[in-house]
């Protein structure tokens, strides 16, 4: 099938939907089948559209997942977004930040379980998901220290770059065990032992 060379950028209803049919179709096949396994004209059959309409939204399959990973990482923002607008930065407030934090963190990730584990995987093959995996992560951790730093008079740490870079590893590898493990220990004595550990490293 020759590809489109013009991709479309839709603005009328009509494409916007179609262009959503086919992210939502191939977000379904990568979650249950794997990025390899899916090929565009099954993206297209699940889409209900044409092989040619979807190329002329997207080149290939990887600017299709390309998308969906962009789209992921914004659903991680909304949360940090949520939080910033809904909770002060107070001695009294900075656990229940946080406890919040990972709890929408989990959420995020238990909705998309399947797809975080491909990401995972294709990190190793493919240097453009890597890319925008690292660019996704950094500005996580950017966001991390500027909440320590709305907090700070309340810190005990004076280096709060390196501190916000232990917070985030330790809060993602919280939520990666619960969501990805199968352990003994339940959900929320994890979330607590994280909040105690940080609490007691950030806070005077």
């Amino acid at each position: 099938m020759e590809k489109t060379e013009t991709i479309r950028r839709p603005k009328q209803k009509r494409s916007i939907t179609t262009k959503e049919k086919i992210l939502d179709a191939a977000y379904q096949l990568f979650c249950g089948k794997g990025y390899y396994q899916t090929t565009t004209n099954e993206i297209a059959r699940v889409a209900g559209v044409s092989i040619g309409s979807l190329y002329s939204y997207f080149v290939d399959k990887d600017t299709i997942f390309l998308e969906i990973l962009e789209r992921y990482h914004e659903s991680f923002i909304a949360v940090h977004d949520r939080l910033a607008e809904s909770m002060g930065y107070d001695n009294l407030s900075l656990r229940e930040w946080l406890h919040q934090f990972i709890e929408g963190m989990i959420q995020v990730h238990e909705i998309s379980k399947e797809l975080n584990q491909e990401i995972n995987l294709l990190c190793y093959s493919k240097p453009e998901v890597k890319a925008i995996v690292d660019r996704h992560r950094e500005q996580s951790r950017l966001m991390a220290y500027d909440h320590l730093m709305q907090s700070k008079e309340y810190l005990r740490v004076q280096d709060i770059e390196a501190a916000a870079e232990v917070s985030y590893n330790l809060i993602t590898d919280t939520v990666d065990e619960i969501v990805f493990q199968t352990g003994k220990i339940e959900k929320e004595r994890l979330i607590e032992a994280s909040l105690d550990a940080l609490e007691r490293y950030l806070l005077k």
